[in-house]
This record gives C-alpha cells, sequence and structure tokens, in this order.
C-alpha cells in the first residue's frame, strides 16, 4: 500500500472528483490539494504533461484522470477481487468515458444542428450503458453487495450530465437511475455531497 496520498487539482468537481469519491468510499485520508490559478501556474512546470489533476504518491506524480481513478481504485480495494471483475469494471469506466467524450460534444456544439445531433448521440450511449449495466449488474451495485470504480464512473458521469444537460430524463435509463440511487445512498459518500468544500 502506498503511502498517504495527494490529490491536486482546482477547487471545483471536474476530472478529480470520481478519484475524490473512492478515497471517501474506501474511508481512506488522503491530501485534498486544491489550487488557485496562481498557485497552478507555478505548480505546472514541475508536473508530467503541464495538466491537472495530478496524484503525488511517495514522491512521484501520475497524471490522467483515468488513469489516477484506476490507480487509487486498485490500491484501495475498489476494482473487484478477480482479473475477470476488474475487466468488468473496466467496461463501465470505458463506457462513462464515452459518455463523456459524447456529452462534451453536446455542451460546445455552435449549432442548433449541432446540439441535437449531439444530444442524440448522448441519449444512444446512455441506453447502450444502461443495457449493458442491465447485463452485468451482480446486486446492488455492479459487482455485487460493495461499491466499486464503476459505480463511481457511472455516478459522476451522471452528475455532471444532469448539471450541464437539464433536458435528461433519468427514467429511459432505470438500471442507471437505481445505481446511482443506491451509490448516493452509502453513508460516506452521502456524507461527502453533503459537506464537500464549497458543496461543488
Amino acid at each position: 500500500m502506498a503511502g498517504q496520498m495527494k490529490l491536486i487539482y482546482f477547487d471545483t468537481k471536474g476530472r478529480a472528483e470520481g478519484t475524490r469519491l473512492l478515497f471517501k468510499l474506501a474511508g481512506k485520508d488522503f491530501i485534498d490539494c486544491r489550487l488557485t490559478k496562481e498557485e497552478w501556474a507555478a505548480l505546472k512546470p514541475s508536473t508530467p504533461k503541464g495538466q491537472l489533476p495530478v496524484l503525488e504518491v511517495d514522491g512521484k506524480m501520475i497524471c490522467e484522470s483515468n488513469a489516477i481513478a484506476r490507480y487509487v481504485a486498485r490500491e484501495l480495494n475498489l476494482y473487484g477481487s478477480s482479473n475477470w471483475e476488474a475487466a468488468v469494471v473496466d467496461m463501465i469506466a470505458e463506457s462513462c468515458s464515452g459518455i463523456g467524450e459524447k456529452a462534451f460534444h453536446a455542451l460546445y456544439a455552435k449549432t442548433e444542428e449541432e446540439k441535437a445531433e449531439a444530444a442524440k448521440s448522448v441519449t444512444e450511449v446512455l441506453q447502450a450503458t444502461d443495457k449493458l449495466t442491465a447485463h452485468i449488474k451482480k446486486g446492488k451495485f455492479i459487482l455485487g453487495d460493495k461499491a466499486s470504480l464503476a459505480d463511481t464512473a457511472v455516478y459522476s458521469i451522471i452528475d455532471l450530465l444532469q448539471e450541464h444537460m437539464k433536458e435528461l430524463k433519468m427514467d429511459e435509463y432505470p438500471t442507471i437511475s437505481e445505481l446511482v440511487k443506491n451509490y448516493t445512498e452509502i453513508p460516506a459518500v452521502a456524507d461527502w455531497l453533503k459537506t464537500r468544500p464549497g458543496n461543488k
């Protein structure tokens, strides 16, 4: 097990919130370092790619949000208990990344036609992910009774969509909706959602 980990990002959810949730889910202390623009300008040259988030572990830095989340999940036993379960987690996590890519296009589309086409793409990938989730979910959560990186990825992307796409109709995705409800009812997660800095 690595020593205390330091997650460096800005004072917002963004690309670091999923990893913050993993720490809370596991009850693991970490340093939640939230930078101002001025602090980031000073730190940027020393980071691997000049991008955030970055995770500091035993004097080393890990970049790329998905790599960080997977590293933390493995360290905190939130990646399943077998290679097969890890593959299941990866399927869901990759699906959520795909939703995020489509959502990005929807948020930054310029014309009404582009917005409509992008929103349709988001709906299609959500439907596919809901179908996948229904097919592989083993219980209250993806892997059974214990939440993992997979459930965290689902919650995180839906949280993002609900914040930025007000027209989203979650009743069209029943399996994902149930999963998100179960996830937010986990005491450690519920507490974090109420008390996180600025609640944002």
